[in-house]
């Protein structure tokens, strides 16, 4: 019998990383073996089918051991200052190991009617980031693919203690200027299935979007799934700043982010118009709309 590929997925013990290896582990266990690639294995729990390694992000030494006899790896790009280096160095170490496929999480994109394609813009700290990994990825000679995703609907969290004290959450946004948002859950299904099949994936992108929504949409759905009422408001920028710096956000990563809202207030296409076709044409379901998602995780917010 032949041995199974083996797939290591860094970052796993990071909401990508952990549900992707949960969905390796859960659908795919049969046909392939599973690294946990983390920088403290003590820190995760053991889970049947899945062996936990230690993997430190751009240190290329360190990654030797993990990345041995590796057959597909999937980057999931750090929130870190120096990603755009941690994850270049990590895709050369998989070069370097023999590694026959590279997925890596990037930031998501628009393909226009002309065929032309639009990425963030370079002048913003994410747009930077992630065009010095999209340029340098595919020079490196190895078979890859890009999962582009877009805000993360758990980012709601975040929202967490002023809905369940004030029945009202806050952002920079208006309340009826739409975005697009990732279901971390369909992330990771799509992951899985690209990496367990990579063969046919090579050079591809994969804009993964899960539902299109407002503030004033999700402050609905919140108001019934909780049975109260629930507000949004808007704030100034620099308000919300002050409250992410507060909970200990880093200041590079809240300024990234309110960059990420300025383009949505302006309408950009790349992070306001998308289709949710990704995971249907990979796996044949259906993404998670952010009314599924709100009535799933109600009982958080109570």
């Amino acid at each position: 019998m032949a041995e199974k590929p083996i797939i290591l997925v860094t970052g796993s013990s990071g909401n990508i990383g952990s549900a992707t290896v949960g969905v390796l582990a859960a659908r795919y266990a049969d046909k392939v073996e599973i690294r946990a690639g983390v920088r403290n294995p003590d820190k995760i729990p053991a889970r049947p089918g899945v062996t936990v390694v230690q993997a430190v992000m751009g240190d290329k030494d360190q990654l030797r051991e993990p990345l041995k006899d590796v057959d597909a790896v999937f980057i999931v790009t750090p929130t870190a200052e120096d990603r755009a280096a941690l994850t270049i160095k990590t895709a050369e170490a998989a070069k370097e190991a023999g590694v026959k496929f590279i997925l890596i999480v990037s930031a998501p994109s628009m393909t226009h009617p002309d065929g032309r394609v639009e990425y963030l813009p370079t002048c913003t700290i994410f747009g930077k980031q992630y065009h010095e990994i999209d340029s340098q990825i595919p020079k490196l000679g190895v078979p890859y693919a890009f999962l582009r995703l877009s805000i993360f609907m758990e980012n709601n969290f975040g929202k967490k203690d002023t809905i369940v004290d004030q029945s009202t959450f806050y952002a920079s946004q208006s309340p009826d200027k739409p975005a697009i948002y990732v279901a971390v859950e369909d992330a990771a299904k799509a992951a899985a299935a690209i990496l367990t099949d990579y063969s046919k994936h090579n050079g591809k992108e994969y804009n993964m979007h899960s539902d299109c929504y407002t503030n004033a949409e999700l402050a609905a759905a919140f108001t019934e799934a909780l049975g109260k009422e629930v507000k949004f408001v808007q704030v100034p920028p620099e308000t919300a700043k002050q409250a992410m710096v507060g909970k200990g956000w880093s200041e590079w990563h809240v300024d990234g982010i309110l960059e990420m809202l300025e383009l949505i207030e302006e309408g950009d296409s790349i992070l306001t118009v998308g289709d949710t076709c990704t995971l249907r044409s990979l796996t044949g379901e259906e993404p998670t709309s952010m009314k599924e998602w709100v009535t799933k995780n109600a009982p958080s917010f109570k």
